[in-house]
C-alpha cells in the first residue's frame, strides 16, 4: 500500500465512523489523500478510480458483512485489491483479497475495536514512507479559537 497515494477507507453502520477516522489517521501521519466513506456509497462515483491493485480498505462489523462483501466484489472485479478488516467471517475471507481479523467482541465494542489495525497501518505506513508519526507536519495540539 505504500505506493498508494490516494487510498479509500468505507464502512457501514457503526463502522462508518471508524472508517472516518482511520482514513484522518492515514492523511495525517503518511500525508497520503485518504478518504473516508460510506461502503454504499463508494459506488456511485468513486469506484471509478479503482485500478489494478488499487487497495481499498473495508471496515466491516459483524451485522454489516453482507453489504461489505457486495463492496469488497465490487472493487475485486475491477482488479483492485480489497483489504477487510473485521471479526473471522469466512465470507470477509472468501471475498477480499487480504483480512485483518479482530478478535469477537460484544457488538457495542467491535467498532471501536477496528480503528486499532487502522491506526497501526497508519503508523507503518508513516515509518515507512520516511516520517515521523509522532510529529506530523502542519499539525498543533492545541486549539485556535478565532
Amino acid at each position: 500500500m505504500n505506493a498508494w497515494n490516494d487510498l479509500y477507507c468505507l464502512g457501514y453502520g457503526a463502522t462508518y465512523s471508524m472508517a472516518l477516522e482511520g482514513a484522518l489517521k492515514l492523511k495525517e501521519i503518511t500525508y497520503a489523500h485518504c478518504e473516508g466513506m460510506l461502503s454504499t456509497e463508494f459506488k456511485h462515483g468513486p469506484l471509478s478510480a479503482v485500478s489494478k491493485n488499487f487497495p481499498i480498505l473495508f471496515v466491516a462489523g459483524p451485522e454489516d458483512v453482507p453489504l461489505i462483501v457486495s463492496g469488497i466484489n465490487e472493487v475485486t472485479c475491477r482488479g483492485g485489491r480489497a483489504i477487510a478488516i473485521g471479526e473471522a467471517d469466512q465470507r470477509l475471507n472468501a471475498n477480499a483479497t487480504d483480512v485483518i481479523t479482530i478478535p469477537s467482541s460484544n457488538p457495542a465494542y467491535a467498532s471501536l475495536l477496528s480503528v486499532i489495525p487502522l491506526q497501526l497501518l497508519s503508523y507503518h505506513m508513516s515509518v515507512a514512507r520516511g516520517f515521523d508519526p509522532d510529529f506530523p507536519r502542519n499539525l498543533s495540539k492545541t486549539l485556535t479559537v478565532d
